[in-house]
């Protein structure tokens, strides 16, 4: 098994258990056949780029944490941006205004 193909799997593994969830959906949701994905796991096959981004999208993960789990502040970068929502939504709130008053 490739190294790099070894680390993505294993995280993408990690990932749908912490997540409480199968590889059946993971698979589905990403818009790959369960077979292809088994497959790409058993033989231990990198995943083309956007088969790759599909299914970090279905676990709400980022392509570089599966690659090579890299963490910032030990917390996956979807956690990161999810700590910054509310803020984000308070800017969009005031655009949302500022639009209102200009028209």
């Amino acid at each position: 098994m490739n190294d790099d193909a070894s680390i993505f799997w294993e995280n993408v593994k990690k990932e749908i258990k912490s997540q409480n969830t199968t590889h059946e959906w993971v698979a589905k949701n990403s818009g790959i056949s369960f077979n292809t994905f088994q497959g790409w796991i058993s033989k231990g096959i990198y995943p083309r780029v956007n088969d790759a981004i599909r299914i970090a999208v279905s676990l709400h993960v980022s392509v570089e944490y599966l690659a090579n789990g890299a963490v910032q502040n030990g917390r996956k970068p979807v956690e990161i941006i999810c700590q910054h929502l509310p803020k984000i939504q308070e800017h969009l709130e005031s655009i949302k205004e500022a639009v209102k008053e200009l028209q």
